[in-house]
């Protein structure tokens, strides 16, 4: 859920050199015009012995040196394989052409590290509950607020996640570098501290709340690994200890949606209003074997990546209404335009829209790093 206007968030030869080392005894005709030919001047000698092949004794007889033992059937070396062609990728639509529509910061760390992108963490946030709230009026004592509470499919985000992390491996990959993912770096990963699961829903929950806009985020990490917690300083030490010895770039990556958004009416009296669309936000936080540091990322406002991805629906009873309204005035707290709903995503598009919008971060992050 989003609140514009507010800083809110709401809403990666070869041929065979197959010299067929031919050589083996001609037969009598050649030999006779072999030795004719030996019989005649040195020189023409010289000449006939560069361009036919000579038989091991009648060589030596030309050059002086022993004779050398016949060789046998001789066999090409095997060509070698032939390089994997790069894994396909989809083209990314341009979410992020404007000129501010990514913050970056990777002084420290562009051209100076080697062209290897490790994937260390990568995991995908849900926003199951979203609220942003706006304050004016006088005494900025009128609020205006929506929530929006939205269900989870597991089995959807994580199939989002997986395919995220594979396309950008193949953009990495197909720019040049070398990709690690997480599945392939087995069990040499860096020792994170790691967010506990809600008992309830089976991953973790993890709450942010700016005082403007306030989400509740179910977290998904790739199979087999547990999301790392943003909050905790360790992982720092923890990822350049990882990183000893080794060459690169570590990759520590959040995707971010929330089905419904929010954002403040156009009309000069104060309010929000709330739509069926995705917000999303993106980022990318990095860690140089060499030292560097950097980060890319979607600004804090985030956008809405699709304007309608299912069923936005009023909670029966939320709406503040004139008797609460009548006192909080008399209480001095000023007005109160409050209103919850329920979100029910349409899961084929809002998968669909969550690709595109992961695809193009993918594409502008790569298109950044490796230029």
């Amino acid at each position: 859920m989003q609140v514009r206007k507010l800083a809110g968030v709401a809403l990666a030869v070869g041929g065979c050199f197959a010299a067929a080392t031919w050589a083996q005894d001609p037969p009598a005709e050649t030999k006779n015009e072999t030795t004719e030919t030996a019989q005649a001047s040195a020189g023409e000698a010289a000449a006939a012995a560069t361009v036919a092949p000579a038989a091991p004794a009648e060589a030596a007889t030309m050059s002086g040196a022993p004779a050398a033992a016949p060789m046998q059937d001789a066999v090409a070396p095997a060509a070698p394989e032939a390089a994997a062609a790069p894994k396909a990728v989809e083209p990314a639509e341009p979410l992020f052409s404007a000129p501010k529509a990514l913050e970056t910061y990777i002084g420290r760390i562009e051209g100076k590290e080697d062209p290897i992108a490790i994937f260390s963490a990568v995991q995908l946030r849900w926003a199951m509950r979203s609220k942003a709230t706006a304050t004016g009026g006088v005494f900025r004592k009128h609020k205006s607020s929506k929530e929006i509470f939205a269900p989870l499919d597991r089995e959807v985000l994580e199939r989002v996640l997986v395919a995220l992390e594979a396309d950008l491996e193949a953009r990495f990959e197909a720019a040049g570098w070398q990709a690690t993912t997480r599945a392939e770096m087995g069990g040499d990963l860096p020792q994170l501290k790691t967010l506990a699961n809600n008992a309830e829903l089976g991953v973790p929950l993890f709450k942010y709340n700016d005082t403007v806009n306030a989400q509740d985020f179910a977290v998904i990490a790739l199979p087999g690994a547990q999301p790392a917690d943003p909050k905790a300083i360790s992982n720092g030490m923890a990822i350049m200890k990882f990183l000893k010895g080794k060459a690169g770039i570590s990759f520590n990556i959040v995707y971010s949606f929330a089905p419904g958004t929010v954002a403040e009416t156009d009309s000069r009296q104060l309010g929000t209003e709330a739509t069926s669309g995705l917000w999303f936000s993106a980022r990318a936080d990095l860690n140089g074997a060499k030292g560097g540091w950097g980060n890319i990322n979607v600004p804090p406002a985030g956008l809405v990546v699709d304007g309608d991805i299912g069923e936005l629906a009023e909670i029966a009873g939320s709406k503040a209404g004139t008797a609460e309204n009548v006192l909080r005035f008399v209480g001095g707290l000023g007005g109160s335009d409050r209103t919850g709903y329920t979100m029910t995503p349409d899961w084929a598009a809002t998968e669909a829209a969550m690709l595109r919008a992961g695809r193009a971060f993918n594409a502008e992050l790569v298109a950044r790093l490796a230029k």
